[in-house]
C-alpha cells in the first residue's frame, strides 16, 4: 500500500467504497480487482458504445440497441443483482 496520504471529502458510500477496498490483502485478485473499478468508471465516464450503427460510423449511445451495449448494461445488472443477495 503506498503511504502517500491523500485528504478528500468523500460521502457515506464513497469511504464505504475505499474501506472495502483497503481491507482486501494484497494480491493478484485484489490488483484485477482495482483495474475492472477503472475500467468500469472510464466506461460510466465515456459511455459511448464502439459497435458500427446502421450507417456504419460508431452510434456513441450508451443505450442504443447495439448488442455490445446490451452485454455490458446487463452484465452490470447481474452483478448488482448478485450484490443485494
Amino acid at each position: 500500500m503506498s503511504q502517500n496520504t491523500i485528504h478528500a471529502d468523500l460521502s457515506t458510500a464513497e469511504w464505504k467504497l475505499v474501506e472495502a477496498i483497503r481491507v482486501l490483502p494484497e494480491s493478484s485478485l485484489r490488483g484485477r480487482l482495482l483495474d475492472v473499478f477503472q475500467e468500469l468508471i472510464f466506461y460510466v465516464q465515456n459511455p459511448r458504445c464502439q459497435g458500427m450503427g446502421v450507417e456504419g460510423f460508431p452510434c456513441g449511445e450508451p443505450k442504443s440497441s447495439c448488442e455490445e451495449c446490451h452485454k455490458v448494461w446487463d452484465l452490470l445488472d447481474r452483478v448488482s443483482q448478485r450484490a443485494k443477495v
